[in-house]
């Protein structure tokens, strides 16, 4: 597949503490590619090369991030400072730049706006059967959360986008 053919391509990408996953789509029911892009060192380098280099090799023509700019986004410095970044690199490629809210992504992709992050994952599970082994358990309060579930997050963020752009009739 070439993909630097393929007109229409999103990617949605959720930045975390440890890196960032990623989902990239052709349609609202058609994931194409996803995967975690980890960093222990220089972790907002590194992680700039990794999105660089998804951007090199699909030519999305948008990118989807959750809201992160706002005080009640919950987003370390850092973490808000990447997802910038991010954005301005798409804005340079002439990308389209879509930002979604948590509670958005939730109503959209469970009917509640307060889901939890897991619960939101379950459902992209059931609509995405090839993700369901990588679902990771529900995360207890004492646990740190697993690096899986950016990926989840990442896949919400693009049914959300494709619900709410979707043209209506």
């Amino acid at each position: 597949m070439n993909h630097s053919r393929m007109p229409g391509l999103v990617l949605a990408v959720r930045p975390t503490s440890r890196g960032f996953g990623w989902a990239l789509f052709e349609g609202p029911l058609a994931p194409v590619d996803w995967g975690i892009a980890s960093a222990k060192v220089n972790k907002s380098a590194q992680c700039m090369i990794r999105f660089k280099q998804l951007l090199d090799q699909y030519h999305p023509s948008a990118l989807v991030l959750e809201k992160f700019d706002e005080e009640d986004a919950h987003h370390s410095e850092r973490i808000r400072a990447l997802a910038k970044t991010m954005r301005g690199f798409a804005n340079n490629r002439d990308m389209d730049t879509l930002i979604y809210g948590r509670k958005e992504v939730g109503l959209t992709v469970t009917g509640n706006a307060k889901a939890s992050r897991h619960t939101v994952a379950s459902a992209v599970a059931e609509r995405f059967p090839i993700l369901r082994p990588r679902l990771p358990e529900a995360r207890k309060l004492w646990q740190s959360e697993d690096n899986r579930q950016c990926l989840f997050d990442a896949a919400a963020l693009g049914i959300t986008h494709y619900a709410l752009t979707r043209p209506r009739n």
